[in-house]
């Protein structure tokens, strides 16, 4: 009996012993595994991943990982933005690297990039005139497109194109003056660009006086006078002009015929007096009742076309223009190419009355190159003719950033012209009429080429002119 109990005895104590290491290996089998848990934080954005895989926050901001695993950690700022560094379990702007022998947290802080703040560019027009405004770098194509974004510190230039029959007045907001405006897009800015119907101002001037009676001819009990200008150099009463007046007459219109400021070679008075004048001449057969035509023959054709693009007065109904001449934004560019001698004679006569004018002396008289046509010799097309005039005056019939171009000018003229030109007058050509013409869009307005030079045009001119005057109740 006392054996059998000492046996049973070690028995138990056997059980309890397996039993018990049986247990403790299996605790040595099993890992531990803690959480890594990351935070993206400040006013910019971007992701962190992980490496092993596991974390790609924005989206998946947490991970489970076994017990000394070691994790990396790989911030990436979005555009925009740049990584400011870690906080948490790690430090500075490296890649984050954790070893998970407990739960870790890391926050990414992102900012905002200094160089990509972003601001608003917008572009407003104004005005009676129409045009758009493009910008560089591209963007803005206003018109139809005027706000654009830019990255701060973008310097944006735009660039103001009126269209055909406006100009370009000037800017206003963030930009001033009349070119291309150039803005540092440091903040919110707002820029106006203001175009305006195109015009010849002339109201700053006096009117010009040549002390010196027009040709007159009287039908009688006339109600339409026509005023006629005539050509460079030329006078009034020169014989190819007279039979003309006389035509005019016989059909029932009165005319007048001013000695204008660039007759003969003593040139003495500006455009702008010039087109006073003939104002002051309308008015005065306003006063009568009469209707008034503006006409002119060559120079006194192109400024025919310019009185147009004035404020003419009331009384004034139509313009014609005969063989208009003297386009400076025209002639200049094909002597250029063709006859670059007398283009420069005419580009330093335009700099010797520059210099007249910045020393003081722009009302003194001088002598200088203008361009007439070479009638005797048509292939030269274009000679020099040399005239006395102050410096102020020959500016303003020569200089281009004085005399009116008249491809602007075209556009803008809404009283109905009647174009006559010269079959064999080498300015049809030269100046492309047809295509010049092709601007105007006033009613009424005609073409016709009629037989003739530049001065014979003027003796077959009559006829066409009484038979367009009717069409205006004339």
């Amino acid at each position: 009996m006392k054996s059998f109990l000492h046996k049973s005895g070690l028995l138990a104590l056997l059980i309890i012993l397996i039993t018990a290491c049986s247990g403790s290996g299996s605790d040595s089998g099993s890992t531990a595994t803690f959480n890594l848990t990351v935070v993206t934080d400040g006013p910019g954005t971007g992701t962190v991943t992980s490496a092993p895989a596991g974390i790609d926050c924005g989206t998946d901001c947490s991970e489970s990982y076994a017990e000394n695993t070691t994790v990396i950690l790989t911030a990436s700022p979005a555009v925009g933005s740049s990584f400011a560094g870690w906080s948490g379990a790690c430090s500075g702007t490296d890649s984050c690297s954790v070893t998970m022998d407990a739960a870790m947290s890391v926050t990414a802080t992102f900012s905002d990039s200094g160089s990509a703040a972003i601001f608003d560019l917008t572009v407003t027009t104004d005005g009676p005139g129409t045009g758009t405004v493009t910008s560089a770098p591209a963007g803005i194509d206003c018109g139809t497109d005027c706000s654009e974004s830019y990255t701060e510190n973008t310097t944006v230039i735009l660039t103001a194109s009126p269209s055909v029959g406006s100009s370009f007045a000037g800017w206003s907001g963030a930009c001033s003056g009349t070119d291309s405006c150039t803005v540092t897009m440091d903040a919110a800015k707002s820029v106006t660009a203001t175009f305006v119907e195109y015009s010849v101002d002339c109201s700053s001037y006096a009117a010009y006086s040549s002390g010196l009676d027009p040709i007159v001819r009287s039908s009688g009990a006339a109600s339409t006078t026509v005023i006629m200008m005539h050509g460079k150099a030329a006078m009034p009463d020169d014989v190819y002009l007279l039979p003309f007046y006389d035509e005019l007459s016989v059909a029932g219109y009165d005319v007048v015929a001013p000695f204008m400021p660039w007759r003969r070679l003593d040139w003495d008075g500006s455009m702008c007096e010039a087109m006073n004048y003939i104002d002051e001449l309308a008015a005065q057969e306003a006063i009568k009742g009469n209707a008034v035509i503006i006409a002119g023959h060559s120079m006194g054709g192109a400024h025919a076309l310019i009185y147009a693009a004035t404020s003419p007065a009331a009384a004034v109904k139509a313009i014609v223009t005969l063989a208009p001449g003297h386009f400076p934004h025209l002639e200049l560019p094909l002597l250029t190419v063709f006859d670059p001698i007398t283009a420069a004679s005419i580009s330093s006569s335009i700099a010797k009355a520059e210099d007249m004018v910045a020393n003081g002396f722009g009302d003194q008289v001088d002598t200088f190159d203008t361009l007439i046509p070479d009638l005797n010799n048509p292939p030269n097309l274009l000679n020099l003719l040399q005239i006395s005039a102050t410096a102020n005056d020959y500016l303003s019939y020569h200089a281009l950033y004085q005399y009116p171009d008249i491809n602007d000018l075209l556009p803008a003229i809404e009283l109905p012209v009647l174009w006559l030109a010269g079959a064999d007058d080498p300015l049809t050509s030269i100046y492309d009429m047809p295509a010049l013409f092709s601007r105007i869009t006033s009613p009424i307005s005609t073409y016709q080429a009629i037989s003739g030079d530049h001065l014979g045009m003027v003796s077959n001119s009559a006829a066409p002119i009484v038979v367009w005057m009717p069409l205006l109740g004339l």
